[in-house]
C-alpha cells in the first residue's frame, strides 16, 4: 500500500509540473486565480503565480517525504511514550496519504486554472464539490489514523 501512496503522490506532483511546463507559454498574461462557489473567476493574477503553486506542491512532497528521517522524538502523537513505536507505522501511513491527497488536490487546482485561463469560462460546477471532497478526505484521513493511534494498548506482559 505504501508503494501505491508514493506513486499517487509522485504522479500528482509530476502532473502539476508537466501541465505548468507544457502549457505556460500558451496562457494569457493574466489568469484567474480565485473562484467563487459557482466556479466563476473573481480574482486574477499574473500567470507566473502558477509557479508558486508548482513550488508549493514540490515543497509539500519533499517535506512530507523527509519526515521519515526526522528524529522520531520530534513527532507529536496521541499516545503514551511506551506506545510510540507501535504508533509510528500509523503516523507514517497518515503522512503518506496526506502527501498523496495534497499533491493530487494541487494538480487538480492547477489543471482547473489552466482550463479556465484558456477557455475564459467559468469552471465546471463540479470544481467546488471536488475541492471540498478533497478537503473532507484529508480531514477524514487524519481522523482515521489519529483514532487508530489513540486505540493502541500496551502489550500485556507475561508473568514468569
Amino acid at each position: 500500500m505504501k508503494a501505491f501512496r508514493e506513486i499517487l503522490a509522485a504522479a500528482g506532483l509530476l502532473f502539476t509540473i508537466l501541465i505548468a511546463t507544457l502549457n505556460y507559454s500558451a496562457l494569457p498574461q493574466q489568469i484567474p486565480t480565485h473562484f467563487d462557489a459557482n466556479g466563476l473567476a473573481n480574482g486574477w493574477s499574473d500567470k507566473s503565480f502558477l509557479w508558486i503553486l508548482v513550488a508549493f506542491a514540490a515543497f509539500d512532497y519533499i517535506l512530507l517525504s523527509l519526515i521519515r528521517f526526522f528524529p522520531q522524538s520530534t513527532m507529536n502523537m496521541p499516545v503514551r511514550p511506551e506506545l510510540r513505536a507501535a504508533a509510528l507505522p500509523f503516523a507514517f501511513a497518515m503522512i503518506d496519504w496526506i502527501k498523496a491527497e495534497t499533491t493530487c488536490l494541487l494538480a487538480f487546482i492547477v489543471h482547473a486554472m489552466f482550463a479556465a485561463a484558456r477557455g475564459g469560462k467559468a469552471l465546471t460546477a463540479l470544481f467546488t464539490p471536488v475541492v471540498l471532497g478533497f478537503v473532507f478526505v484529508l480531514f477524514a484521513t487524519s481522523l482515521y489514523y489519529i483514532a487508530r493511534m489513540s486505540r493502541l494498548k500496551p502489550a500485556k506482559s507475561v508473568a514468569q
